[in-house]
Parts: C-alpha cells; sequence; structure tokens
C-alpha cells in the first residue's frame, strides 16, 4: 500500500469538509493477500488496515542514520506504517535478539476511548510517539511497549498533499537535534514531523490532518459564511493584526474580512493576570494611540484586540492576552461576575494589637529604635532595617514586617495567570522529597519564608514575599523610569540583566519601556536599603559601574569591591567608607532562615547561621563564609555532627546521591557544636 496522504471531500456533521485519508485507500481496497485488516468492529464498516508500533518505525530510522545521528541535517522517515512491513531493515530487527525489547505486533485501536477522556491512572495522555499531550480522542495501544500512540502518529506516510499548499507535499521527517514547534499548534515534538522547506512550514502529524471545514459559519465572530482559501495568505488577519502565512486562512469576500481558522475561536469574554478587570474581544478600537496593557507596545486600531469595558483605553493584543502565562484558559462568556471573597491575614485585636493567622500568639506594633541582625521577619526573612513591625506579645521573637504582616491571604499576581494563596512554610510544607523550603519561581531562590502558591493543583508555582509585592509599574529605586514586564516569553529568556549580568532563561525580568533597561527579579528584589551592625548609617545598594579603583574594601571577606564578581555591593554614603558584596552582607542565601528543619532527597537537615567564631573555622568550598549564610547539621551513622552550606546541600546532594565520606569542615569548641571533621552524603 503506497504511503501516501491526502485530501478528499466529505461531511462531517452535515457540513462540508476537506477530510485527510491515505490515497490508495481512495484508489483501492487492501487485498488480503498483500495488506494484513483488522475488522473495525461493525456490519456495514470496511475493515481497518493494520500498523506497526511508531516505536520499532522509529527505531529503524535511527539504525538507517546512526552514523548521522549526532547531525543537524533532515533525513526523511521513509519506514512504511503498515503491518506487515516489506522493509528489510524492520525484518531484520523483528528477528533479532540483540535490541532488546521489539515490538512485533501491530498496534491495535482503541475504538473503546473514541469521543472519551483518555483513562490514564495520571489523567493525562502522553502519546509514545511525539511525546506530546492529548491532540484528539483517537489512540492505538501497542500490546508489547504498553504505550499509547496518537492515531496520526501511528498512520502518518511519508508524505501529505495538503490543501493549503497545494504546489508543494508534506514530507515526513524525524527531528535533528534542536527542538522544533509547530507551526500550527505552535507546541513542540521531539520525534516525528512533518516539513515543507519550501515554504519553511513544519507539522505536527494531528495538526497536518486535521480536517478542514470548506465554510465556516461562526456569528460571533463574523456576520457572514467564511470560506477557506486555500493559498499561503500574506495579508493581515483582522483578529490578531498577525501575518501567518503557514496557519490556514478563512476570508468574506464582501467584507474583505480575512481571519485565521484558529482566530474565529478566540474567547470573547477572559480574565488576564496583567488586570484587574475581566477584558472582551472586539473587532475594532477607536481612534487614537493605544499601547498593549500587557507587552505596552502599540495596538493598532484597525484590528481586533481585547479591552476592558470598566477602564478608559485599555487595550491587550489578542496574541498577548492568551498567552499561557496571561490568560488562565476560561472563557467566561456568559459566566456570571462574581465578588471576590477578602480574607483578611488578621484579626485587630485593638489598637496596634492583631493576631496573625501565622502565629497564635498577639502581636504589637512597634518602631524601629535599635538594629538586631539576629530578629528575621517570619514572612520575607529579611532583618528589620527601618519602619514598623509587629513583634510578638509572648517574647517568642516572632515578628513581621507591617507590609508582610498586611500581605493578603489571596491575590492576583500578573507572573501567574491563576489565583495564588498565602501559605506558612513550616517543617512539613512540600513534597515528599523535599520539605521545609521553597523555590521562588521568579527570582529562583530557595526560601522558608511566606509563600504565596498556586490555587490550581497542578500548577508548580510559587513566589516568596518579596517578589509577590512587585506589581506593574514596579517603581525601582536605582531607575528612574517605571519597570513592566513587558517583555516577549522568548526575549524575556534570552535578556541579559542589567544589575548581574546573567542571562538566566528562568528567572523572570522587568524593563524599562523608555530605555533598555532590564532587570531580574533576584536583583530588583535586594532590599534597595540595609544595615550592618558595624555602621550606624543605612547602606545603599550600588551598581557595579559605580564602583571605582578608589572603592573600598568589603567589610567581611576583605577583597577589593572593584574587582569582585558581578551584582552590585552595598555602601555607606555618609562618609564612613562601609562597603560590602552583597552575598557578604546579606547571605548567599539571605531567605533560609536559622533554626529551620528542612528535607530533601528524604534526608533531614537542621539550619544555623554562621557566628562569626564559626566562618572563622568553617569552610564549604575552600573561600570565605559570609556571616549570614546558612549551614546545615546532620548526623552521620555514628551520630555525629556535620557542617557544610546549603547550596552544597541542594545542588551536590542531587548530583550525587551515593553515599561517599567527603572532607567537609571543623568544627571547635563552641555551644551546642560538636567536632566532626566528615559527613555521610
Amino acid at each position: 500500500m503506497n504511503s501516501i496522504g491526502g485530501f478528499r471531500e466529505g461531511e462531517i456533521d452535515g457540513k462540508a469538509n476537506l477530510i485527510y485519508t491515505l490515497l490508495s485507500q481512495i484508489n483501492s481496497q487492501p487485498s488480503s493477500s498483500t495488506q494484513a485488516t483488522i475488522d473495525s468492529g461493525g456490519d456495514n464498516l470496511p475493515t481497518q488496515p493494520l500498523f506497526i508500533c511508531p516505536s520499532l518505525r522509529l527505531k529503524v530510522h535511527q539504525l538507517k542514520h546512526k552514523k548521522e545521528a549526532s547531525s543537524d541535517n533532515l533525513f526523511p522517515l521513509n519506514t512504511s506504517p503498515h503491518f506487515p512491513s516489506s522493509d528489510q531493515q524492520v525484518q531484520y530487527l523483528l528477528d533479532s535478539e540483540s535490541h532488546g525489547v521489539i515490538c512485533k505486533l501491530p498496534v491495535v485501536p482503541l475504538f473503546w476511548c473514541n469521543n472519551k477522556e483518555s483513562d490514564n491512572d495520571d489523567g493525562e495522555f502522553y502519546c509514545g510517539a511525539c511525546y506530546g499531550s492529548k491532540h484528539g480522542t483517537n489512540y492505538y495501544f501497542c500490546l508489547t511497549c504498553g504505550k499509547q500512540f496518537h492515531k496520526e502518529c501511528v498512520e502518518s506516510p511519508f508524505e501529505i498533499n495538503h490543501p493549503s499548499y497545494p504546489f508543494q507535499s508534506l514530507q515526513l521527517y524525524c527531528p535533528p537535534l534542536s527542538l522544533l514547534f509547530c507551526n500550527c499548534c505552535e507546541t513542540n515534538f521531539l520525534q516525528m514531523f512533518y516539513q515543507c522547506p519550501t515554504y519553511n512550514l513544519t507539522m505536527h502529524p494531528v495538526c497536518a490532518m486535521k480536517p478542514i471545514p470548506f465554510v465556516i459559519d461562526h456569528l460571533k465572530r463574523h456576520q457572514h459564511s467564511l470560506t477557506f482559501f486555500p493559498r499561503q495568505c500574506f495579508l493581515p488577519c483582522n483578529v490578531c493584526g498577525l501575518i501567518k502565512d503557514r496557519i490556514p486562512t478563512y476570508v468574506c469576500l464582501r467584507c474583505v474580512f480575512i481571519v485565521h481558522r484558529d482566530c474565529i475561536y478566540f474567547p470573547r469574554v477572559i480574565r488576564i493576570s496583567r488586570h484587574h478587570h475581566r477584558i472582551s474581544l472586539t473587532s475594532y478600537l477607536p481612534p487614537g494611540k493605544w499601547s498593549c496593557g500587557v507587552c505596552r507596545q502599540n495596538v493598532d486600531n484597525k484590528y481586533g484586540a481585547y479591552s476592558c469595558s470598566k477602564c478608559n483605553n485599555y487595550f491587550v493584543h489578542t496574541r498577548c492576552a492568551l498567552r499561557g502565562d496571561v490568560w488562565d484558559g476560561e472563557d467566561l462568556e456568559g459566566v456570571p461576575e462574581e465578588p471576590e471573597i477578602i480574607v483578611e491575614p488578621f484579626e485587630t485585636i485593638a489598637d496596634g494589637i492583631i493576631l496573625h493567622f501565622s502565629h497564635g500568639h498577639y502581636l504589637k506594633l512597634k518602631t524601629f529604635k535599635v538594629y538586631d541582625e539576629n530578629k528575621l521577619c517570619q514572612g520575607c526573612v529579611l532583618p528589620v532595617y527601618e519602619g514598623s513591625y509587629y513583634s510578638c506579645t509572648d517574647e517568642c521573637d516572632f515578628i513581621l514586617h507591617e507590609a508582610c504582616a498586611n500581605a493578603p491571604r489571596k491575590k492576583h499576581h500578573a507572573l501567574h495567570p491563576h489565583p495564588l494563596t498565602l501559605k506558612v512554610v513550616t517543617n512539613e510544607y512540600g513534597d515528599l522529597n523535599n520539605k521545609g523550603y521553597f523555590y521562588c519561581n521568579a527570582c529562583e531562590r530557595d526560601s522558608c519564608g511566606f509563600v504565596y502558591e498556586s490555587s490550581v493543583e497542578d500548577q508548580d508555582f510559587r513566589l516568596d514575599l518579596q517578589c509577590a509585592l512587585v506589581t506593574e509599574p514596579f517603581e525601582y529605586q536605582g531607575h528612574k523610569h517605571p519597570l513592566f514586564l513587558a517583555l516577549k516569553p522568548k526575549v524575556e529568556r534570552a535578556a541579559k540583566c542589567h544589575i548581574c549580568g546573567k542571562k538566566d532563561r528562568h528567572c523572570r525580568k522587568l524593563n524599562c519601556i523608555e530605555c533598555d533597561f532590564i532587570i531580574c527579579f533576584k536583583c530588583a528584589t535586594l532590599p534597595y536599603k540595609a544595615r550592618y551592625k558595624h555602621d550606624k548609617h543605612l547602606l545603599t545598594f550600588c551598581k557595579v559601574e559605580e564602583a571605582s579603583d578608589h572603592s573600598g574594601w568589603c567589610e567581611v571577606c576583605e577583597r577589593k569591591i572593584i574587582y569582585s564578581q558581578k551584582g552590585g555591593f552595598y555602601a555607606c554614603n555618609d562618609y564612613c567608607c562601609t562597603t560590602l558584596h552583597v552575598h557578604c552582607l546579606l547571605g548567599k542565601h539571605p531567605y533560609m532562615k536559622s533554626g529551620h528543619t528542612i528535607i530533601t532527597q528524604e534526608k533531614a537537615f537542621h539550619t544555623l547561621a554562621l557566628t562569626d567564631l564559626h566562618r572563622k573555622r568553617l569552610s564549604a568550598s575552600g573561600g570565605s563564609i559570609s556571616k549570614h549564610d546558612s549551614v546545615e547539621t546532620m548526623k552521620d551513622p555514628r551520630n555525629q555532627r556535620a557542617y557544610f552550606s546549603i547550596e552544597y546541600l541542594l545542588h551536590i546532594i542531587t548530583i550525587s546521591p551515593v553515599k561517599r565520606i567527603q572532607l567537609i569542615a571543623f568544627a571547635t569548641t563552641a555551644p551546642n557544636i560538636t567536632e566532626l571533621p566528615a559527613i555521610w552524603i
């Protein structure tokens, strides 16, 4: 049977469509002598051809191009999907015993799950061929390897004659080392895809075989019928304003209206993370110059956009509003808007006295007088440098900055489309392998202070208090213009912070729309004013370029400021000549508090703050350790105690889980410290 696919005219739900089919199925029926078939289960339904497991098909492809495995060149996947196969390489694998488990049986169609949800235990479907999540509801199952596959990935022919590109066929390939994205659904895939080099087009098999309606009637989008335009269109879409020549296009000739197929079904009413009201899709904008509420770039009023009916002149590009990190995926048209329930973080007992949800005793409002570096806010895990704070009336050293005490129990944040809930990180907070601390998705710091986490169970998103306090526009004291979360995802991942100079792809970044200033959340949330116990004045955060040959030495590590690592430094501007590196003043892990028990990789540790005596005697990596660095204590099989840095714990232990003895640190006679030269890992 020829492995070439195409489209034929047909009906779906009484409407004319172009429906994908194998061209050989149009011209002839499979012969029982040359092609195995399976009964489709109905008296009036034709038998269906059998297909080999895609795992076998991909393994054959890898063997054929084993020498070029490290190349970025594309190689057609020219192994037939049909069973039995006439390919000699397939027969070699079926007869061989030296290539591990070989899927020798054909895959079976899961007719029972057509038009039903996947019945996986974890509730999610991942195709064993493309590794993509569920696109449709028709699947195949391999009895040998136990994998499920998209129907389209199993039946994918060598090439497809696609109606959107009538003069060139789509060829089936295996991806090179680099990751590829589908031009239609914009998802990435790892195993197989269709490509037309002439049009620079890449498509997932599911998208390449998707039915194409001749006519679409969607009155909410347009008052007339929209007709399929079977050519590449280089005109902008009236809804999104973009030219997507690789996306199927529909037109209304009477109105000269052009729209991409996917744009037809854009949701009408949505809520996004960047605005406190719902926004609705509008076809035309009023005259004037408008900027997008997400990317802050100009919005062309000749095309559609989302707008807020309660706020004057608030508009968002459709492509920006529907981003996965901005929109929660819910179409709210027809859904009544209910008032949001506000849960107060504390109960007011008397004037200046509260009962906070995080603590069992009353807290009293006080004003900063004397700096005590050992008293940390339990919310943000930073000392009180100035202003007001709440202190426990029961003498248990529990304090909260006034701003941290007023942090709402639930809030919407620009970094996440779903509501966030404020929680206290206890020793039991976290999952089985990691408890007592969390990882902030904005600044990438580990913390054991208060955490805002997503209210959606499968959304592993968390913010510490410092990052949660960042709003748009953000007034950063070290820059004269307001900052926004205006960078597009790809640009943001590649952007370099102007403070630390790092291009961290996972750390979120703020940018200035008036100049090219960019700052990462790790630098933006550093205290702009801080204190040092040997200086009575507040220290100010300074950029690296503000250092000079005459800049002083760091008070802690005794190294020259100008020759140290990037990331800025703290200095006294009151002629005290006090200068300190950021990590020497705040610590490498400023949001990990002392006296807290954490569990990582099923091992329990206790954090301790280094005193001056400990800092002189303990060294985790041969370098100096700042005063506020935390070190861990762990009992080895001999019930002895060892000390090492959090950085060593959180990173090295996951890389080298095998137990081994390593010399880490020495301790001296000090309260509650036992001398130990070695530790089990």
